[in-house]
Formats: C-alpha cells, structure tokens, sequence
C-alpha cells in the first residue's frame, strides 16, 4: 500500500437539490444570522436568482460591487459595511471571486470575531469549500489561508449557475477539470483524494454527455466542482501559472484553467504514464489528453490563449512574475526561464508537440 500523510476536508455543511435556495431562510436561523451582508457581482445582481436570494435572505444589506479576482480594496469595503450595519455574516451568490472576497471579510475579522458565512456558488471554481481566498492587491495574487473562513453552509442549486448564460458556466467547469487532473499527479496524492478527483472526472463526463439536460448538466458540474476542491493536495505548474497569468494578463479564470491545464499535462504527461491512465479511463478515452481535449472542446473552452486575446509579446512578463516567486514544482521539473516560456508559447499557440 502507498504511504500517504492526508488531511480530511475543512468541516462544513452542503445542501444541494434542485430547490435548494428555498432552504436559505431556514439555514440562516439555524447559524443564528438576524442580519447579513448579501454579496455577489455587479453582472449577477441583475439576474432573476439574486431576486430570489434577495426574497430569502431576511434583513440584509447588498454588496454588489465584487470585482474579477477579489481585490482587497473591495473586501475591506466589504467588512466595513458588515461592521456599519451590524451583519452577523454574509451570503455569496456568485463565482469564486465573489466567495473567495468573503472568505478574505471573515478572515480580516478573525483576531476579533468571527462572522458566519453561506456560499451559493453559481461557478465551479470550488472556492466554497476551500479555507484558502485568492485576493489581488496592487495587481499581485495574494493567498489568504485559513480553517475558519471555510463557509458554514454551502448551498447548490442548479438554478443558480443557470441563471447565466449558457457559454460561461459551461467553460467555468474547466476549473474544475483542471483541479482533478493536476490532483492525480500533484505532491501529496494519495488513494484517498484520488477517489475524490476520479468521481469528479466522471461526473464532469457526464455532464458534458448530457448539456441538452441543462439543469442536470449543471448539478453534476456543482458536486464535480466540489469534490474536485475538496482533497488537500498541492497542485503542480498548471495552477502556478494560471494564478500568475489570469490577473496578470486579464484571462478569465477558467479559461486560463482550460488552456494551461492541457499545455502543461503534455509536458508532464512522459514522467506520470499511470496517472494519464487512470485519467483515461474516468474520461473513457483511448488516451488522457485526448480525453481532456474532447471535454474541453464541448465545454468551449479555446485551444489557445491567442483565442482569448493575449498578446503573445506580454508572456514573458508572466514567466518572469514566476521567476520571482520561484520555478514551480511540477512532477516533470521545470529547468526555469526557457522551460516556462515554451509552455506559455505553446499554451498561446494551442498546439502541442509530440516531444517536448
């Protein structure tokens, strides 16, 4: 048997079910909330669910100001608001910057109390079950780690991610694609976060074969997204440079999730062939990559950052931010600069070499 030191997932609560956003008044009473600070995303405060979350919440106050990538100007206006009006906590209706920006509210009042939190995720990042926030703060990525800021209640209703279009939740699943295939090759894996990332990949399968079913689809991304986050295992080049690359160069997450993702699997893919395996066969595919490619591609997630309208002359700029952090671990090392910038040109290009 492997050896393997494993650390269970954050403690929490997840409702999920095709009404589930019915059950927030109830939660809510339950975590002793009489008033919260309702936080989403300028875009999903016009959507019909918020109103819905709205009729649901109790007394509330509304931040609606949350910004891609959580700046820390936005979560301290955050905080102040909650200490303004009293709010024993907040509710997260939104993608993982959304929640990622409450977990950093309760985080910067941990020396003094703690408020509780609910996270309605309409992505699938997994940031509603994590106790780490990704916070930007004078255009760097920050890491905010803590047990306590993990959400009390995680509520997933398919109504929510349909509340947006169609397009952005279905490339938002390459979040968690990604966290799965960097899972099985990462440092610290072990049987047991192996059987979380397996089943995520399944239902990622499944989901991807049943998109006409649309509330379906989107049910099997959310217990995806979630198991696919929970497992405690670091994650190798891929997710280093995606953190670097999205706020650096504008990407959406997920995108750069996508395209990364599958760029530096192929370089990896000589030094792990029996963890491509198992990827394979999760995915029914005659070959990891091929399997990745093929969910990918119906998910709509580009080949190629060129796609997503990077200039390939600010690449360099992102190799050298992961310079300065140092060259990130990678189960096929990465020798420095030359090395990550053939991954990021071939990530730019979307092609990728029979060699490396």
């Amino acid at each position: 048997m492997d050896a393997y030191d494993w650390s269970p997932p954050a403690p929490g609560r997840i409702v999920s079910g095709p009404s589930a956003l019915d059950s927030l008044p109830g939660l809510l009473s339950e975590l002793d909330l009489a008033r919260v600070v309702l936080v989403t995303s300028p875009s999903m405060a016009r959507s019909p669910v918020f109103a819905m979350a709205r009729e649901r919440a109790g007394d509330h106050v509304v931040h609606a100001t949350v910004a891609p990538h959580s700046p820390m100007a936005d979560v301290r206006t955050l905080r102040d608001l909650a200490v303004a009006t009293g709010a024993g906590g907040y509710v997260a209706l939104g993608g993982s910057s959304v929640i990622d920006t409450v977990k950093a509210a309760v985080w910067l009042d941990l020396g003094t109390t703690r408020r509780r939190s609910v996270a309605i995720p309409a992505m699938f990042g997994g940031a509603e079950v994590t106790s780490r926030a990704g916070v930007t703060d004078e255009g760097r990525k920050v890491g905010i780690g803590d047990e306590r800021i993990v959400p009390d209640v995680v509520v997933l209703d398919p109504r929510v991610p349909a509340a947006l279009p169609s397009r952005l939740t279905r490339v938002s699943v390459a979040n968690a694609l990604a966290h799965c295939v960097e899972g099985l090759v990462g440092t610290g894996r072990s049987p047991l976060s192996d059987a979380f990332y397996l089943r995520s990949l399944a239902l990622i399968r499944d989901g991807v074969d049943r998109l006409d079913d649309r509330h379906g689809a989107l049910s099997a991304f959310q217990s995806a997204a979630v198991l696919a986050a929970l497992p405690r295992v670091r994650m190798a080049a891929a997710h280093a440079i995606v953190h670097v690359l999205a706020p650096v160069l504008g990407v959406p997450h997920a995108v750069a999730h996508g395209v990364v993702c599958r760029t530096v699997m192929s370089y990896t893919a000589p030094a792990v062939p029996d963890r491509h395996a198992l990827i394979a066969e999760a995915l029914r595919a005659p070959a990891a990559l091929d399997g990745v490619t093929a969910v990918l591609d119906r998910l709509g997630v580009p080949r190629g950052l060129c796609a997503a309208g990077v200039d390939r002359g600010q690449l360099p700029l992102v190799a050298d931010a992961l310079l300065e952090s140092g060259v990130p671990g990678n189960p096929r090392p990465i020798g420095g600069r030359e090395d990550l910038l053939r991954i990021l040109d071939r990530a730019w290009t979307g092609e990728l070499p029979r060699t490396w």
